[in-house]
């Protein structure tokens, strides 16, 4: 599998995550570490071929939440990622890293509302060379609180970058999503979400949108800290190029959270690491389809 060297602004996003969890002068930070593995298949239809494309995937997600006052806090995220994917004649390995940083403004039983960064990078590896790209997001986002019902967005803009064979060129573009997540006990919670996310290449005068829906589900052990949960998202991504085809992505991950300092799901939620980062597709074009590279 190649190696992926993370970008300065991913260490940097890491580095926060460490000081929440690690530093002796913050009070009882909260958080948790999460380990999962499933499918990430993908098929692509329409246009001039057809195919579907077997995957799997590894994730571990670290968070961590520390509050300054009562209402005021910054939550850390740093998300690893490997996949596996096999073609008819070749296979692909994808090694991603994500850090993001939250901060927010919150009253635990009515509302959140804060804004954040995100940088990320992702390294395509095949037999005949590797594909790289770096991912910059910056929003808002918010949550309500309804007895036990949780309304979650985030809306914000987007920016994508691509290297290869010492060339690059970049994309610019928006994202949004909405989540509802439900309790019914403070221990279980199911959740459903919706997104779109945007990307132009003025280069091609080509748009790449993509459409994703996802449910999940998680469930704490009684009288431990560990939760087991399970989760399946989509993403359709579409070109507005002639006899261009739609790619469609399914992962569907099973694993378990190790909590720091929270005392059930609903605690996390109202008062703890309950804020998600951006998750990203496979780009068409790293699958050859779409416009770029050339």
């Amino acid at each position: 599998m190649p190696r992926y060297v993370p970008g300065p602004r991913c260490v940097a996003a890491a580095s926060v995550l460490a000081l929440l969890t690690a530093s002796p002068a913050l009070a009882d930070p909260s958080g948790y570490v999460s380990i999962s593995g499933g499918l990430d298949n993908m098929s692509i239809s329409g246009g001039i071929t057809n195919q579907d494309i077997d995957g799997s995937a590894i994730q571990v997600l670290a968070s961590g939440v520390y509050m300054f006052t009562p209402v005021l806090g910054v939550q850390g995220d740093v998300r690893l990622t490997w996949r596996s994917f096999e073609f008819d004649s070749a296979d692909m390995d994808a090694t991603s890293l994500d850090g993001a940083v939250h901060g927010f403004y919150r009253e635990s039983d009515k509302f959140l509302v804060g804004g954040f960064v995100q940088f990320g990078g992702d390294r395509l590896g095949t037999d005949i060379g590797n594909l790289d790209f770096s991912r910059n997001y910056a929003g808002a986002e918010g949550q309500v609180y309804v007895d036990s019902l949780t309304l979650s967005g985030q809306l914000g803009l987007q920016q994508i970058e691509i290297e290869q064979s010492g060339l690059g060129m970049g994309m610019d573009g928006w994202f949004g999503s909405l989540e509802a997540r439900y309790f019914l006990t403070p221990d279980f919670r199911i959740d459903g979400r919706l997104g779109v996310s945007s990307y132009d290449f003025d280069l091609a005068q080509t748009t790449f949108t993509t459409l994703s829906i996802g449910v999940g589900a998680e469930y704490k052990l009684e009288n431990l800290p560990v939760s087991l949960f399970a989760s399946y998202d989509l993403y359709s991504t579409s070109v507005d190029m002639p006899a261009s085809p739609t790619f469609d992505e399914h992962r569907l991950l099973v694993g378990a959270k190790f909590a720091i300092g929270e005392d059930s799901l609903l605690d996390r939620d109202r008062n703890g690491a309950s804020l998600r980062s951006v998750s990203a597709p496979i780009q068409p074009f790293a699958l050859g389809g779409g416009s770029p590279p050339p």
